[in-house]
């Protein structure tokens, strides 16, 4: 929470204050990022990825705002794709728990 009270503050100073107001998290929409399914986190990865060849987004910045960190989302989907037996999405994102169901 003061985490994030920081970067509103911090964004507010540097520009202004509907801009920080506009990237203050909004609990939908971590829930959102925090729950949602393959598809999305494929999607929003390669959005990442775009970002920061151009150095920083939106996507980052939402992230932050919500405490994210997309290594930590990344870890989540394994696990969900894991449980699924998701083959494809294993082998694109996660390769210890693609190793791992192969083992088993």
């Amino acid at each position: 929470m003061a985490r994030r009270m920081a970067l509103v503050v911090l964004l507010s100073l540097m520009t202004g204050i509907a801009a920080a107001e506009n990237l203050a998290p909004n609990r939908a929409v971590c829930a959102e990022l925090v729950n949602q399914g393959p598809e999305a986190f494929e999607r929003l990865a390669e959005q990442l990825d775009a970002e920061r060849k151009l150095g920083g987004g939106v996507n980052l910045d939402r992230l932050a705002a919500c405490g994210l960190d997309v290594e930590v989302l990344r870890q989540r989907q394994c696990g969900k794709a894991y449980n699924q037996q998701n083959l494809e999405f294993l082998l694109r994102h996660c390769r210890y728990e693609a190793w791992s169901l192969a083992r088993a």
